[in-house]
């Protein structure tokens, strides 16, 4: 059985980076880790410590869009967290737009490409297509990916349909409840 332990260090900006720095050796990090520990132990320096155990494998929160070519239409929308694609029947112009084609699946895969391309979406979910349906996974796993929210905006109402309004199915993870260190470990 796999046991992960995810701890959760708060302390000034300063600090941390006075401790942890990049490197390619695990030794090395470890040993700037074990240092930020004994100064926080210590009370060199204020802060504190989450620490969270499960036994459980964190699993990623995931969540579909089911497009209907027939009753979509130019600037219907899809939104991840925020952040908007809109559908064009002309040539998309970037990742924040995505095509509009005949049948459903190629606007699926049209979609999932423009999400995977889109920096200000890709660098918290991935999108996959099959049969007119993107499935949008997060790349964190835990519940953190359950407050990813999902829209898709139409104007006829039947150009399809999100799983719900969020990603959902996201367990484990850093996201679940801790226990909290303060200062004096």
């Amino acid at each position: 059985m796999t046991t992960s332990l995810v701890l959760t260090v708060n302390t000034t900006r300063a600090d941390l980076n006075k401790y942890v720095k990049s490197s390619t050796s695990p030794r090395v990090e470890c040993t700037e880790l074990s240092q930020l520990f004994k100064s926080l132990a210590s009370g060199t320096i204020s802060g504190s410590v989450v620490a969270q155990k499960s036994s459980a494998a964190a699993a990623k929160a995931t969540g579909t869009i089911t497009l209907d070519y027939s009753n979509l239409t130019n600037s219907d929308t899809v939104t991840i967290a925020g952040q908007t694609i809109t559908l064009v029947t002309g040539s998309p112009s970037g990742f924040t737009q995505s095509k509009i084609e005949t049948p459903s699946t190629k606007c699926a895969t049209n979609l999932a490409a423009a999400i995977n391309g889109n920096t200000a979406i890709n660098t918290f979910v991935s999108a996959t297509s099959a049969l007119g349906v993107v499935t949008i996974t997060c790349l964190t796993p835990g519940v953190i990916g359950n407050a990813i929210t999902l829209a898709k905006n139409t104007s006829t109402g039947a150009g399809g349909a999100v799983s719900a309004a969020a990603l959902a199915g996201g367990t484990g993870g850093y996201a679940t409840a801790g226990v909290t260190y303060s200062r004096g470990l």
